[in-house]
């Protein structure tokens, strides 16, 4: 196949972006827990302090919605797009309406950099009835980095979600760790 110049430069300073932000991850993902474990006091000492009116403090925290499939609800893009991991670790991402009901996938450009930092995978996806799949699966572990790359058309703005799909599953709901709604690491 030949590229013209220009071409192969656009390419390549494409992928090279999304190889130095898929880098980042462990960065970003890390300061994320960090501000998570902290906010506004400490639990040295659990008893020594009042936790009155800390339930209005996370009443005023917006709910997390649980996708119609199990998976982890995205709204950087619109429509809002569902990311669920199937049995066979494949992704499938839904693309949503209001109402949550699954919308067909029109024209987005989707792809995937998940695994090791030194030799990260890029998945790519095909549309399968009202979703888009992948057209291979995530790499092995319990939890993995991934690297999601959004554009509601080829020439949108690509929107980008960093997060660590945990698959273990969430002791106080009913999703796995990556789609969990119910706030416990906000604690």
């Amino acid at each position: 196949m030949k590229y013209s110049n220009s071409k192969y430069k656009l390419q390549l300073i494409a992928t090279g972006a999304a190889i130095a932000s898929f880098f980042f991850i462990g960065c970003s993902s890390e300061s994320q827990e960090h501000a998570s474990a902290d906010h506004g006091h400490s639990h040295e000492g659990e008893d020594a302090h009042d936790h009155e009116g800390e339930e209005a403090h996370h009443d005023d925290q917006e709910k997390k919605e649980g996708g119609p499939n199990g998976g982890r609800i995205i709204t950087s893009v619109d429509p809002r797009v569902e990311f669920l991991i199937n049995d066979d670790r494949s992704v499938q991402l839904t693309f949503l309406d209001d109402e949550s009901h699954a919308v067909a996938p029109s024209g987005q450009v989707i792809s995937l950099i998940s695994g090791d930092r030194s030799n990260p995978t890029m998945i790519a996806f095909i549309p399968k009835g009202n979703a888009l799949v992948s057209t291979q699966s995530l790499p092995e572990g319990n939890a993995v980095p991934v690297v999601l790359q959004i554009k509601s058309s080829p020439s949108a703005e690509t929107i980008r979600e960093k997060f660590n799909a945990n698959l273990s599953e969430c002791p106080t709901c009913e999703y796995q760790e990556y789609a969990c709604v119910c706030g416990h690491d906000d604690h």
